[in-house]
């Protein structure tokens, strides 16, 4: 009996992993989806496409709310997949089928906001038939947008009755909160393009109306001059029978010369001529002369005196001819245009700036939600593969297949935290650490990850170098670092570290993260590799960019550095040229002092007790595990579905309960709101919140403080019990 139990238990836990697996799929293929494709039903139609490819379905299909109607928007089934049917074919394929707001489970779901499930479509009241389609399993589940109002309804259907789990609920309403935003996103995309279009036009009519003015426009030599000498702009006459250029005193002072100073031929003006400018001001020269265009017009750089460069736009026209036609003079003006064209520039780095922060933003949010949802499954997965090796025999070969499935699990975790540090929401714990010891204690983990072709080399600073940080996150960021310098290196080479205190201020270059002043730990990180070109690297932290060839990196390795950095208020600076290796320097805020916290640890058995523990935990898997845990070592356990519930269970039980293990995030009342209203009933009890993602609950001036415990999710059962023992043992004393 006892194998069998431990096989089901397997079973589960591995297919837990798999719909994992292709829950993460899913929704990748939804994030990577292009929103600016011009026609919505596409980009629709892809995501159906990604959604099927990876998950077992027959049919689906999004109908989006007009008024008060679910008017059908795009369809697809498994043979289209199979048959490979052209997007046009869909188009012209797709099924007229509308509904009007609770009608029907698209309906209802529509009604309720809430996703609507017919297990048995042959006997459910609420299916409606359609057909030529052999419906057996149905489930429909609103798409909201941001303010919760719903934009439509997706479907799923399979020809087979109670086929969908609750695990296809759960991720559905996680995939249909991105689908929502997507679609959003496509119609800001959309009006923006419209307004720019709009825009356009207008300027365009708007240009052909002032050249058509200036076509009106016929002034004499003497009246132009009388205006230049009063403006910004400099006035030249070049004849074009001698080559003598006639020049006004302010042509000559924008470039700082004086007039006497100044060029006398045409040849000579043009060595002031940047040379990357030059061709092109003889091309547009030329094309004037010989009638192609009615103005000669072009902006250009010029030399100063000094050495310098200015920006000048250069105007003018043949106002002479023979009596063959041939050009005989050409007058114009010159006008400084360097402050303008140094705007523009400054604009556009910054418009790139605020372009790379709303991408990081973006794909943030996204992350971070996905992570959510994994770190739950991850806690009873986790949760219960330790309880399976604690009950397998030392010797049984399950036992092993446990581990196994342990060490994906952690594996799988750790790309959450990923997510979430990506995100910028992941769970730290920081504190005083030097940088020094850090390093030498990850050297031989840093030695392994590199080729015996490549040489690993420290040169650490002679003084403590204390910073606020976290192990892991730390860890992180090296190991990211020194396995891009090894795949840097194909054909061998040095992966140098080495740490230093450097002053940044005002005038620093922060390169990339924070523009703080002071005083800073410098950790850099160099190799001698094939280096980088300018334009990678301002690329090399863009979330999903890679260099690396495909299947050899996912592009998010620097992305997650960079916001570890960005989290601990510090600054990145890359130096790199082609052949030439790179140099990545991270630079932390000094903490002045000495190290105050250990890295020690301790591996022990499962700490045990006889108090009374209140759990509040509203997923019912982990809720199930943590009373397991807590009852396998000897502790009376009370439950809560969520923060409202706990509450009524402590009026009731408050005399006998020791402690409150809560989850942050949960429905009705969180646990911030629940232990408020307990300690108000009972001010000295201590409490544990747990959670994987706490959102905003935690943060601000209104957040829990370091005065009560926190252990995040996923944790290993020993460690929960070690910290649920800590603080049952810190009250009692």
């Amino acid at each position: 009996m006892d194998s069998c139990l431990t096989d089901r238990a397997f079973t589960e836990l591995n297919d837990q992993i798999i719909n994992l697996l292709d829950s993460f799929s899913a929704l990748s293929t939804l994030s990577s989806l292009d929103i600016r494709y011009p026609n919505l039903d596409t980009i629709l139609r892809k995501a159906l496409r990604g959604l099927m490819e990876n998950l077992d379905m027959e049919r689906c299909s999004i109908f989006l709310l007009q008024k008060d109607q679910l008017v059908n928007c795009v369809g697809l089934d498994w043979d289209d997949i199979l048959l490979d049917i052209p997007e046009n074919a869909l188009t012209r394929r797709s099924v007229s089928l509308d509904a009007s707001t609770g009608e029907g489970i698209m309906g209802l779901a529509v009604q309720t906001k809430k996703l609507q499930h017919c297990r048995d479509c042959s006997s459910d009241e609420r299916f409606k038939a359609v057909p030529g389609q052999a419906i057996g399993s149905l489930i429909s589940v609103p798409i909201f947008q941001p303010g919760g109002e719903v934009l439509g309804v997706l479907n799923i259907s399979h020809p087979r009755s109670f086929f969908f789990t609750e695990w296809h609920e759960r991720l559905l309403v996680v995939y249909c909160n991105c689908l929502g935003q997507l679609i959003i996103n496509h119609r800001l995309v959309s009006d923006m393009d419209r307004e720019i279009e709009k825009r356009t036009s207008l300027l365009t009519r708007t240009l052909e109306e002032v050249q058509s003015a200036e076509k009106g426009l016929r002034e004499s030599e003497e009246q132009l001059n009388l205006v230049l000498e009063g403006s910004n702009d400099g006035f030249w006459d070049w004849s074009l029978v001698t080559g003598e250029v006639k020049l006004s005193h302010r042509w000559a002072e924008i470039l700082g010369y004086s007039l006497s100073e100044v060029i006398r031929c045409f040849q000579d003006g043009f060595q002031l001529i940047h040379p990357e400018d030059a061709f092109g001001v003889r091309t547009k020269i030329a094309m004037h002369l010989l009638g192609s265009v009615p103005h000669y017009s072009i902006e250009y750089r010029m030399q100063t005196r000094n050495g310098g460069w200015k920006w000048i736009l250069d105007r003018g026209k043949v106002v002479e001819w023979d009596e063959s036609g041939k050009p005989l003079r050409m007058t114009g003006t010159t006008t400084d245009v360097s402050d303008r064209r140094w705007a523009e520039e400054e604009k556009r780095r910054l418009e790139n700036q605020l372009n790379h922060s709303q991408k990081m933003e973006a794909i943030g949010q996204l992350a971070g939600g996905v992570a959510h949802e994994f770190n739950n499954i991850m806690t009873a997965i986790i949760g219960y593969g330790h309880l399976l090796v604690m009950k397998t025999e030392e010797h049984s070969p399950l036992r092993h297949f446990a581990a196994q499935i342990l060490t994906s699990a952690e594996r799988a975790s750790g790309l959450t935290r990923s997510l979430l540090t990506f995100s910028r929401k992941q769970i730290s714990n920081p504190h005083q650490v030097n940088v020094n010891d850090a390093i030498e204690k990850m050297g031989k983990l840093m030695s392994r990850l590199i080729r015996e072709d490549i040489e690993f080399r420290t040169e650490l600073a002679d003084r403590p170098l204390i910073i606020l940080a976290d192990d892991g996150q730390l860890e992180q960021v090296l190991m990211n670092l020194v396995t891009n310098a090894r795949d840097a290196m194909p054909s061998g080479g040095l992966v140098f570290i080495s740490t230093g205190l450097e002053e940044l201020d005002a005038e620093s270059d922060h390169s990339f993260g924070s523009e703080q002043s002071g005083t800073f730990v410098r950790i850099s990180v160099t190799d001698t590799g094939i280096g980088m070109d300018e334009n990678t690297r301002e690329k090399i932290f863009e979330p999903f960019f890679t260099t690396k060839e495909p299947g050899k990196g996912t592009g998010l390795g620097l992305a997650i550095v960079y916001g570890i950095i960005k989290q601990q208020n510090g600054c990145i600076r890359v130096s790199s040229k082609p052949g030439q290796g790179t140099d990545v320097s991270l630079y932390f805020p000094l903490v002045p002092g000495e190290e105050t916290r250990s890295d020690a640890t301790c591996s022990c058995p499962m700490k045990t007790g006889t108090e009374t523990i209140l759990i509040a935990e509203d997923d019912d898997d982990l809720r199930r595990l943590n009373r397991e845990l807590f009852e396998e070592c000897g502790y009376s356990v009370i439950e809560a579905a969520n923060g409202r519930e706990a509450l009524e269970l402590f009026q009731e039980y408050q005399d006998v309960i020791d402690l409150l293990v809560l989850d942050v995030i949960m429905p009705k009342m969180n646990g911030k709101e629940a232990f408020a209203g307990i300690r108000a009933i009972r001010p000295d009890i201590r409490v544990l919140f747990t959670s994987g993602y706490t959102g905003d609950i935690l943060n601000g001036s209104s957040g829990i403080g370091s005065e009560h415990d926190f252990i995040a999710k996923p944790q290993p059962p020993d460690e929960l019990m070690a910290k649920v023992r800590e603080i049952l043992d810190r009250t009692r004393n």
